[in-house]
């Protein structure tokens, strides 16, 4: 009984688990990289306006078995086709002038003014006149393809299966820079941008207690790629193409980059550097043959050195860690002999001051005696 309960449990818990959803909530940056990073133009930002970037692709989402309704892509490409051409070089290429609420920006110029006029006058202050663009942007998503590639891979051994599918879908755009006075399409570029779906599942089918019990358990993970994403990332990569191509045809050129001026400080009248670099001794390069050699004669040292002195030494850094270490305490006792030698030197040098002193004294006490012998015969002479 306890076994069915706890089985009952687990598949509820498993169930739990697999439908919670996480909601996150993010500020969009740049999806293609080199978007931002791009040099900066020479000269003033470029005026362009954007008329119309919409989806040409007819396509619904797709949804098995069965029709769906929604759009297979977004219908707000426009708005990203703005945000590209604003974030283009951080905001250094190009200013956008609006012209798809065009109606609603003359409406409320022409309330600006016949304000102004009611409150002041005739002598009312008059706008100032509307950005003109020397360009403008046009073109659309003009495809969308689903299933161009699918598969998957599976395997099932005793009641239980573990699977992966894969699903890759294309999104095409085209963008055009149209010349306003001329009406000539300067530049068109084509952008293809993959969105791939994978799902990773497997399930467990089991029958319990001689065939009376039955358990079945399925797990799975799915990931799709964001539509949106991927058609953004895409008109992000068709901006880039056209500042490009506007380059190389000479509408627009590049910042130039500003060159660090050679120093020239250490070098003397003649032209020629004073400073001379010492490389050190240079050293044979080795080989790998020499790397064994070298190995072999260090396990030959070492092995040497264990059978006299009776010790153990495995690795070449211990060896030389105990040579160091008896090169140390035979450097101490050189130390203690210097200073028991210059004690002793010390010693014999005093010992020596000492005899000299003595031999002075006797002399000295030998010419008293010769003076007072000398004085009493002088006395009895008289």
């Amino acid at each position: 009984m306890f076994k069915y309960i706890g089985i009952f449990l687990l598949s509820l818990m498993l169930v739990g688990c697999a439908g919670k959803p996480k909601f996150d909530i993010r500020t969009q940056t740049v999806a293609y990289k080199d978007l931002s990073v791009i040099s900066a133009p020479k000269g003033d930002p470029i005026v362009l306006a954007v008329y119309d970037f919409l989806d040409m692709t007819g396509q619904k989402k797709p949804g098995g078995n069965f029709a769906s309704m929604s759009t297979a892509v977004t219908q707000g490409s426009y708005q990203l086709l703005i945000k590209a051409l604003q974030d283009a070089g951080e905001g250094k290429w190009f200013r956008v002038v609006e012209r798809a609420s065009l109606p609603s920006l003359l409406q409320e110029r022409k309330l600006i003014r016949s304000t102004r006029q009611q409150v002041n006058g005739e002598g009312a202050e008059p706008l100032p006149p509307l950005l003109f663009a020397g360009a403008y942007i046009t073109g659309g998503i003009v495809g969308y393809d689903s299933d161009i590639k699918s598969g998957g891979l599976g395997a099932r051994i005793l009641g239980i299966q573990s699977n992966k599918q894969f699903r890759q879908d294309i999104v095409t755009i085209i963008l055009r820079l149209v010349n306003v006075q001329t009406g000539e399409v300067v530049i068109t570029t084509t952008v293809e941008k993959t969105i791939v779906s994978t799902m990773t599942g497997g399930d467990i089918f089991k029958y319990f207690d001689t065939d009376t019990m039955l358990l079945e358990v399925e797990a799975g993970y799915a990931k799709n790629e964001p539509v949106t994403f991927a058609v953004r990332k895409a008109i992000e990569k068709g901006v880039v193409d056209l500042i490009n191509q506007g380059a190389e045809k000479g509408l627009w050129e590049f910042e130039p980059i500003v060159e660090v001026p050679e120093i020239k400080d250490y070098l003397d009248e003649t032209g020629t550097s004073d400073i001379k670099v010492d490389m050190g001794e240079v050293k044979p390069e080795k080989t790998y043959e020499d790397f064994k050699k070298e190995k072999k004669a260090r396990k030959l040292e070492i092995k040497n050195y264990n059978k006299k002195h009776g010790t153990k030494f495995k690795t070449w850094d211990e060896y030389q860690a105990h040579l160091a270490h008896l090169i140390a305490l035979e450097a101490k006792e050189a130390e203690k002999e210097n200073r028991k030698n210059g004690i002793q030197e010390k010693i014999t040098e005093e010992e020596e001051w000492n005899q000299v002193d003595e031999q002075t004294e006797t002399k000295e006490n030998a010419d008293e005696k010769d003076n007072d012998s000398d004085s009493d015969s002088s006395g009895d002479n008289d």
